[in-house]
């Protein structure tokens, strides 16, 4: 029986009626007699994917009635379908193969060293001898001091030997470069040897000069008088003057040989009026190579002033002061304090009397120093009266 018939014998018979709309299932009537039960509705479907399903829609409350049977109970809904399939898992990745542990060694225990031999016991070390006195400027002979002796098992160290005693030490000589020229004949010539001869420790170097030069042949006199200051130990050159680079260098070579020639026994070249530009440096290396190559061994050039650096080397020593007075320390020091002191030397005259206090100085920058009391116009025709002393002054 459908609904419109149930509700028209209800109301044929005066007999209440409700019905409940839930979902979308049928209710049957309800069989009590004072109303009726409320149908169940069916669940609702569930949705698609992960949301719930929708809730059935729930029945209108039934109006009080006459209790009737008991209804029978709605069939339950179908529960709703579960939401979509949860997504695949990610592949698992290939587990990281261990390396395998390295093979641990055993190090090898070498063989047990031998034990050490005590060494014998040491000797005591004999005691040196005292150094010999030194004369005047040489320090004396220090003795040796004796080895100490190895330790063995408990051996007694030996005694180091005394050191030895000798003179008080001095600095060593400068020399002087005399320009010597004089005759033979003249007394100057035996005097610089008796002062050589009474201080044979510092050098002496005589510049010879029989004609501005060697001359034109050779004198008997020079060649006795040369020889006579050779057996005295006084180092003998010859004087060359080179007009300040302006003579030719073969010009200059050719009175280098006459030198040779004339007066074998003479040792080295003088080179005067020695130009102090630094652009003619060749020149004379030129020549003191020269010289030297004919068995001269030693050069020395005479600016007479100070000169450019770059001489150093070209010749062997260089005059750099030739005026009336001493020098001062400003103008033997500076640039030249950077080289041996036996690159360079002084000649100053116009010194009436021994300086020492000058010689003591300037030794502490030149190697060579000479004072020459007389003066103008030709200083160097004579020897100081005091030459001896100045040679005392300069051990």
């Amino acid at each position: 029986m459908n609904i419109r018939s149930l509700a028209l014998a209800a109301l044929l018979a005066g007999t209440p009626m409700v019905f409940s709309c839930a979902g979308g299932g049928n209710t049957p009537p309800s069989d009590t007699g004072s109303g009726g039960a409320s149908v169940s509705g069916s669940g609702g479907t569930t949705g698609t994917s992960s949301k719930a399903g929708a809730p059935g829609t729930a029945g209108q409350s039934s109006a009080s009635g006459a209790t009737g049977a008991a209804g029978s109970a709605a069939p339950t809904g179908h529960a709703g379908s579960t939401g979509t399939t949860t997504g695949t898992a990610g592949a698992s990745g290939n587990a990281v193969t261990t390396g395998s542990a390295g093979t641990t060694s055993s190090p090898t225990t070498g063989p047990a060293g031998s034990t050490a031999t005590t060494g014998p016991t040491g000797s005591a070390a004999t005691t040196g001898a005292a150094g010999s006195a030194g004369t005047t400027d040489t320090t004396g002979t220090v003795g040796t001091t004796g080895t100490g002796a190895s330790t063995g098992a408990a051996g007694t160290t030996g005694v180091a030997g005394a050191t030895g005693t000798g003179s008080t030490t001095s600095t060593t000589a400068a020399g002087t470069i005399v320009p010597l020229y004089t005759d033979p004949s003249d007394p100057s010539w035996t005097a610089i040897v008796e002062a050589k001869m009474a201080h044979p420790k510092v050098p002496v170097i005589a510049i010879v000069n029989p004609n501005n030069g060697p001359g034109g042949s050779v004198s008997s006199g020079y060649s006795a008088g040369i020889a006579k200051l050779v057996a005295a130990n006084i180092e003998v050159l010859g004087y060359v003057a080179t007009g300040y680079a302006s003579h030719p260098v073969a010009t200059m070579e050719a009175t280098i040989d006459q030198w040779k020639s004339f007066y074998p026994q003479v040792q080295g070249i003088f080179f005067d009026e020695q130009s102090n530009q630094a652009g003619d440096v060749t020149y004379y290396k030129t020549l003191s190579q020269y010289a030297k190559s004919k068995g001269l061994s030693y050069t020395v050039g005479n600016p007479g002033t100070d000169t450019a650096e770059a001489f150093i080397g070209a010749l062997d020593t260089m005059l750099i002061y030739e005026s009336s007075g001493v020098p001062s320390v400003a103008q033997m020091s500076g640039w030249h304090s950077k080289y041996p002191k036996s690159n360079f030397g002084v000649i100053p005259y116009a010194v009436p009397a021994m300086n020492a206090s000058f010689v003591a100085t300037a030794r502490q920058y030149v190697g060579y120093i000479y004072l020459q009391s007389d003066n103008l116009p030709n200083p160097w025709d004579s020897l100081p009266a005091y030459f001896a002393d100045l040679l005392a002054a300069l051990e």
